[in-house]
């Protein structure tokens, strides 16, 4: 009887519906996106592998919508975002193929150092932690399936503005709890209390670095939303320029420019000495590619890049701490510094895995057979992100991300060059900075081994791809194969 008491849903009732779950969809990742740096950066194991189901989830549902015929991806951007994610989907595939038992002469042959330090029979795996590289592999494929959904989802210039707008809500949330916690002397991190990093900004991460790094990306996000409404108007006279002046000060980007400075002291709290250089470098080198890309000089822009400089280092910086932070600086020697020094026993281990890597995850095993008797402690990661994509992949997988980034970077300038949109123009500025603070950053920290910044990173490179084809404002983005 039950077939007879359920009620068949009207073919537009249910087309209704099916239009309503893909907003829903975007909204759920843009939450993702808000919650993957709260638990630590999502750097536990309880914490990655509920990243990982949400991305999922989210996936397993764009994918249903897909089969059924209600969403699909424009053409156009396939052709410029296919050879980038078949970059990381091949990475993905090379983990997995680490993971696997295999013949032990194939095993001797390409990775001799792994057969000689395996001590089961039988058939043997690339990695020799065999079991974290598959949670390693768990949480690859959720990074890849971030970048899948930025470009899947973000379709339109209101999603691609509401997008720079969360990440810029999530960078001011963790700035403004990061220098509360300071400030204040609580000093708690995600509902416990602080064990490392007192006395400095960390947000609910555990390294004040990681911190640096995730501020960093979300001040690229906010700086190029910002540029997007640099306005070109001329006035006439002085009344003129005092009422623009006048809205400037009701307006919405008074409020951005606030979030953006909350996030500069924090930044400056963290007192992370490379995390701060790679965002004033990246800020710099990014504003110069942003200036020449143009087809025109913009002074407006030149005026508003340094103004960042000025405003927020000079004035805001030295309220809260600047001086330390140079202190810092000043009393840095690269010769006694650790996370210098130790990257020599790094490179001794490069030499044993060059081609297949030791396994994704399985440094602060392996590290330990390298460490020389002066280097003490325990190093979990490489203080190089380089170096440790490099030991636990091999030197072809480690080439294939570098191409990622490098294919993220050319598409951010043309999209600078090109597209007349300014808010793609300032998306493709916030891909170009986050793309050169990446290549700072990473020589002297492991910001991308946190899954909340792997995840962030992603999400903002696949934007130098998307704005490649996106609609003009007001234009619909791109529908279902059939029906609406």
């Amino acid at each position: 009887m039950l077939p007879f008491l359920i009620k068949p849903m009207p073919s537009s009732h249910a087309s209704h519906t099916q239009g309503k779950l893909e907003p829903a969809l975007f909204a759920a990742y843009l939450a993702i996106l808000v919650w993957a740096p709260l638990p630590f950066a999502s750097n536990r194991l309880w914490a990655g592998g509920l990243l990982a189901a949400l991305v999922g989830l989210v996936l397993a549902g764009w994918l249903a919508l897909y089969l059924v015929g209600r969403v699909r991806i424009d053409p156009a951007i396939w052709r410029h975002a296919r050879l980038p994610l078949l970059l990381l989907v091949g990475v993905q595939l090379w983990v997995f193929a680490q993971t696997l038992y295999l013949p032990r002469p194939l095993v001797e042959w390409l990775s001799p150092q792994a057969f000689a330090w395996h001590v089961k029979e039988g058939w043997l795996s690339f990695s020799l932690d065999r079991e974290y590289t598959q949670y390693y592999l768990l949480r690859g494929c959720a990074i890849t399936a971030g970048f899948f959904l930025t470009l899947a989802l973000v379709n339109t210039h209101d999603r691609l503005k509401m997008l720079l707008q969360v990440l810029v809500f999530s960078g001011t949330c963790q700035a403004a709890y990061g220098a509360f916690m300071v400030l204040s002397g609580l000093e708690y991190s995600f509902f416990v209390e602080k064990f490392v990093g007192k006395g400095v900004a960390t947000g609910t991460f555990i390294n004040r670095n990681h911190l640096a790094g995730y501020l960093v990306m979300c001040l690229s996000a906010g700086i190029g939303l910002l540029l997007s409404q640099l306005t070109r108007e001329h006035y006439r006279n002085w009344r003129e320029r005092l009422r623009a002046w006048l809205r400037l000060l009701l307006s919405p980007k008074i409020r951005l420019r606030l979030y953006l400075a909350v996030m500069v002291v924090a930044l400056v709290l963290t007192r992370a000495r490379m995390g701060n250089i790679a965002f004033f470098s990246a800020l710099g080198l990014a504003g110069l590619l942003a200036v020449f890309s143009g087809r025109r000089f913009s002074w407006r822009v030149v005026a508003f890049l340094a103004s960042l400089v000025v405003v927020d280092m000079l004035i805001l910086g030295k309220w809260f701490g600047f001086d330390a932070l140079v202190e810092r600086l000043e009393n840095t020697h690269p010769s006694q510094e650790a996370r210098v020094w130790s990257n020599a026993y790094t490179i001794d281990y490069l030499k044993d895995f060059p081609l297949t890597g030791s396994g994704g995850g399985s440094f602060y095993g392996v590290f330990p057979n390298y460490q020389a008797p002066e280097l003490v402690g325990f190093h979990e990661h490489a203080h190089n992100d380089y170096l440790q994509f490099v030991v636990e992949l091999g030197i072809p997988a480690a080439l294939a991300l570098a191409a990622f980034c490098g294919l993220a970077l050319y598409s951010a300038y043309w999209v600078q060059r090109q597209r007349q949109t300014p808010l793609y123009r300032g998306a493709g500025f916030a891909v170009t900075m986050t793309v050169l603070w990446a290549a700072i950053h990473s020589s002297t920290d492991f910001n991308l081994q946190m899954p909340a910044n792997a995840l962030t990173f992603v999400t903002i490179l696949a934007l130098a791809f998307s704005c490649r084809t996106l609609p003009r404002p007001g234009a619909p983005a791109a529908g279902p194969p059939r029906g609406g």
